[in-house]
């Protein structure tokens, strides 16, 4: 099955808010994030996407894909298209993830759980901070001269 990559159009919104509640990840701003995200396609059904987003730090974001799609490629395709475009932005992509070992094999290391509060100001105020199950990571890039 070939997967394509593209650029999200508003007509892409409710299946990509579809996509992020199967995690029960942020549906809410979407829309106005829709610039940032990508979907990946399967015989003309949109069954993933990701963002990159480009706040205060660039950080890889809403990455999901529909559970009967799981382990067919996709996640792997989205985060190679989003890195793809990162390093033409930036030097450093950071990520919360539930599934370390996905983004590890991807090139991403673990932070130290006291850098969150550095890196993401969201994080200095949110009441879960002691039992956040989020594993906070970063890649940085290596730029060749």
């Amino acid at each position: 099955m070939d997967i394509d990559i593209r650029k999200a159009t508003q007509a892409d919104l409710r299946d990509i808010r579809t996509i992020l509640s199967f995690y029960y990840l942020d549906t809410e701003n979407v829309e106005k994030n829709l610039p940032e995200f990508i979907i990946a396609q399967m015989n003309n059904k949109i069954v993933g996407c990701a963002c990159l987003d480009m706040g205060d730090v660039v950080e890889l974001r809403s990455i999901a894909v529909l559970p009967s799609y799981r382990n067919k490629g996709v996640g792997s395709k989205l985060v190679g298209a989003i890195l793809k475009r990162a390093q033409d932005l930036t030097n450093i992509v950071y990520l919360r993830a539930r599934s370390p070992v996905f983004f590890e094999k991807k090139g991403f290391k673990r932070l130290q759980n006291c850098e969150k509060k550095v890196v993401w100001k969201d994080c200095m105020q949110c009441d879960k901070y002691d039992i956040c199950r989020q594993t906070m990571m970063k890649i940085v890039f290596q730029k060749t001269v």
